[in-house]
């Protein structure tokens, strides 16, 4: 299988027989500013026009460490039917981390690889709990399966997800999310703890998402989706939504900003 990297999104790389399909790669396509979103949304337009097998080849990733095929097999066996379209790699090179997208009988899902300390456990359980419980009026991708497996010697983690759209994502910036502490609260109360000897709701602590920022919610078709809940736990009540306050400037055009200020 060759694999061929997206011009001005080297982060993305996808496999030339997957030709347009490959465009769901834009699911996995989060960035923290405008800059890059807008750099983003080159390649996969580039990706779009070109196809995937016009585009400059590129190595397997060096993380995990095995080539496509052993992964490939591995994945199967725990997701009959699997079939990959692309894949996006930490912009830091020293980050282990590999996010897949692929499809399971035509239906979109999302495979986050990792290290076993990397948060992938407390997502699937935060997924989990949301699944029962949902959060109004945001929607919160499903878990599929999760697991770990041992790769060359190595232990990897893996979440599967549904994917929730590929279309016509974009950051969700200014959103009000009034109700969003108090909504998360009532559905992570029985959130463990990582270690009993922190501090929990005792002390002052809620549940929190840990990394609420506009390039995790976004807005879709579908309406409001929150993905990324590797750093969920417990943290200072008003954390989440001051970090979204203050990273919607980051994905917001510098036009823009003394308005928003205001």
């Amino acid at each position: 299988m060759t694999w061929h990297r997206l011009p001005a999104a080297p982060r993305m790389i996808v496999h030339g027989s997957s030709g347009r399909s490959a465009l769901g790669v834009r699911a996995l396509a989060g960035t923290s500013d405008w800059r890059r979103a807008l750099l983003d949304i080159c390649g996969v337009g580039i990706l779009a026009a070109a196809g995937a097998g016009r585009l400059p080849s590129t190595d397997w990733p060096r993380w995990p460490p095995t080539e496509w095929p052993a992964l490939e097999a591995d994945l199967r066996r725990r997701l009959p039917g699997f079939t990959v379209l692309g894949a996006v790699v930490p912009r830091q090179p020293d980050r282990h981390r590999l996010s897949l997208i692929g499809r399971i009988t035509g239906n979109l899902v999302v495979v986050k690889l990792g290290p076993p300390d990397d948060g992938l456990e407390r997502e699937a359980l935060v997924l989990d709990m949301l699944a029962r419980d949902p959060l109004p009026s945001i929607a919160t991708p499903e878990r599929i399966e999760s697991d770990s497996m041992e790769i060359e010697g190595h232990a990897v983690a893996f979440l599967a997800s549904t994917g929730l759209s590929t279309r016509r994502q974009r950051p969700a910036i200014d959103e009000p999310l009034r109700t969003f502490e108090s909504d998360l609260a009532e559905r992570l109360s029985d959130l463990p703890l990582p270690d009993e000897s922190e501090p929990g709701p005792a002390h002052g602590l809620v549940p929190v998402h840990g990394d609420l920022t506009p390039w995790n919610l976004r807005r879709t078709p579908r309406g409001l989706v929150l993905f990324d809940w590797e750093s969920a736990g417990w943290g200072v009540p008003g954390s989440d939504l001051s970090l979204y306050r203050r990273t919607c400037d980051e994905v917001r055009r510098p036009w823009n900003r003394r308005r928003s200020a205001r």
